[in-house]
């Protein structure tokens, strides 16, 4: 949800460098992400898992395909980020095998986007500051509808999201060394009508580092 004209769906074709902890994703891969590992030991995989089908919701597409479109997503990259060169390499893939996008309400939507699913597969819903922008109403419905949902099906989702915009993660979190306000990074897994949320770690808005705390805080709730 909030899928960045699809880009977010392309993770698995992505190369992500964790350094001393591992890299993930394809050697050729012409996108390459950097991530300082600051605490924890994360479990990088070679490569993710396999990938049955992606779907994007937004309330307003933007369409990579479409070069004015393309051009303004990139003007809307930050300046001095470092981002600008992965963000137009990412787009060209995205251009060249585009993910479908679905336009509207994520709340309203859903349920037919997991309905046309294929089965015998988990659905992974991800939010990276998409679901701040959810009203408190909204946000508690979508709760709702993925107990609801997930009686079909399992159901992960994972957030990476301002502190107290998850009501599951809204707790007290660790002190961390960047000054800015870290996103909160957890999953919460849905299976028959019930939920199971687990804390994985702060982390850089954009990627730049990952605090990783599954099992080692409080708040770290295993998933087991």
């Amino acid at each position: 949800m909030g899928a960045s004209a699809g880009l977010n769906l392309l993770c698995d074709r992505y190369r992500l460098d964790y350094g001393a902890h591992g890299v993930s994703g394809p050697r050729t891969s012409p996108v390459r992400i950097s991530c300082l590992v600051t605490g924890g030991d994360p479990p990088v995989a070679e490569r993710l898992p396999g990938v049955v089908a992606r779907v994007g919701i937004d309330r307003d597409p933007v369409d990579v395909a479409n070069p004015d479109d393309a051009r303004w997503l990139l003007a809307c990259v930050w300046p001095d980020t470092g981002r600008l060169q992965r963000t137009a390499a990412s787009i060209r893939l995205a251009q060249d095998d585009p993910p479908p996008l679905v336009a509207g309400d994520a709340n309203e939507v859903l349920p037919g986007v997991l309905s046309d699913l294929p089965g015998g597969a988990a659905a992974v819903i991800l939010t990276t500051w998409a679901f701040a922008y959810f009203s408190v109403e909204d946000r508690r419905r979508f709760v709702e509808l993925l107990k609801l949902e997930s009686r079909s099906r399992p159901i992960a989702w994972l957030s990476a999201e301002g502190v107290g915009v998850v009501e599951a993660f809204a707790t007290d979190l660790p002190p961390h060394h960047d000054p800015a306000l870290p996103s909160v990074f957890g999953a919460v897994i849905f299976e028959g009508g019930a939920m199971r949320p687990r804390l994985l770690g702060l982390v850089q808005q954009h990627g730049a580092w990952i605090d990783w705390l599954a099992g080692h805080h409080p708040g770290a709730l295993m998933a087991d």
